[in-house]
């Protein structure tokens, strides 16, 4: 995939050093590439300028936090333009709405939501369903089981790192200053430690040290940069799969081969009316139609049925639901 537009090569190499770790010093960062740090700075705000670059958010495994994921599907009716920005905007100022996307295809709006049970779930839903009152035409869920976030590999990157996210897990419990430094880098994971000494109050070096066992104990599995591939010549689809009735062998081969592919971003394995869901980065519609046949080809014994869409716009992508964890 070489069809990035709008950005040149010192771009991509500074675009895949952030997607390996967002919270690079600028300093660390330009020895890489080989650029100034003054430079780094520059070409990051002008990444930001140009919308290429959202923010950057920290990725928290939330099952290690004793939270279920839940994706819930909408399609909408009997709305307009106005409405449903309207009704985007409640929904992203819900706290337990960790992601909202929009697009087009079978499903409208697509939300990630967390919760502590599977009834407090089935509250949470009632309260979106509610809140989306005659808009809603249908709707579906699943629940996570895992969920693998690979990397922008258009960026033709070496990076390794596979940061996971988890079902529900042993509870472990969170500090008031974990959650202090949770909180204030969750949408802006780039803040160094003195930033975020400077925001939470807490010492510097309790800073430091906190962050480190954070990570240590894959409670924060990493820090990206949101992208906006639109802006880089891509679309978006995401492709929910339903499985066959098949061994356990063959569907881990088909989920491993997914994770090896060019075109493949983000692989979440979840039980319900799907199975799995891929997030595919393609130049255009006909690309995506090659990379399914190809999975349609290798995995007809395992795929049963699909469906997928288009993604627009991304909404909301937040990890730390603050006020469930008390």
């Amino acid at each position: 995939m070489t069809y990035i537009l709008d950005i040149d090569e010192k771009d991509r190499k500074l675009l895949a050093q952030l997607d390996a770790d967002a919270r690079q010093s600028d300093t660390l960062i330009s020895n890489k590439i080989g650029v100034s740090k003054q430079v780094i700075n520059y070409r990051i705000q002008k990444l930001i300028n140009k919308k290429i670059i959202t923010n950057f958010y920290t990725i928290i495994n939330v099952g290690r936090l004793g939270l279920n994921s839940n994706y819930v599907f909408l399609q909408l009716q009997k709305i307009n333009k106005e409405q449903e920005q309207n009704l985007i905007k409640k929904l992203t100022k819900l706290n337990y709405v960790g992601w909202l996307v929009s697009g087009t295809g079978r499903w409208d709006l697509i939300l990630l939501t967390y919760s502590k049970s599977i009834s407090e779930f089935d509250e949470l839903l009632s309260e979106i369903l509610d809140l989306c009152g005659e808009h809603v035409h249908e709707y579906s869920f699943t629940n996570l089981i895992t969920s693998e976030h690979i990397h922008y590999k258009f960026l033709k990157t070496k990076n390794t790192n596979k940061i996971k996210q988890t079902e529900k897990l042993k509870l472990v419990e969170l500090n008031n200053q974990d959650k202090k430094i949770i909180e204030t880098i969750s949408q802006n994971a780039r803040l160094n430690a003195f930033q975020i000494s400077q925001k939470t109050k807490i010492p510097v070096h309790t800073v430091r040290y906190n962050l480190k066992k954070l990570i240590k104990e894959q409670i924060i599995e990493g820090f990206k940069p949101k992208i906006n591939v639109s802006k880089l010549g891509f679309q978006w689809h995401l492709l929910l799969i339903q499985f066959q009735l098949t061994n356990k062998k063959r569907k881990n081969e088909f989920i491993n081969f997914c994770k090896e592919q060019d075109n493949i971003y983000y692989v979440t394995n979840t039980i319900g009316n799907y199975n799995l869901m891929l997030d595919i980065h393609v130049k255009d519609t006909k690309e995506f139609k090659e990379v399914l046949l190809e999975l349609k080809e290798k995995f007809s014994d395992v795929i049963k049925t699909y469906e997928s869409i288009i993604i627009f716009d991304e909404y909301k992508i937040d990890y730390f639901p603050k006020e469930l964890i008390k």
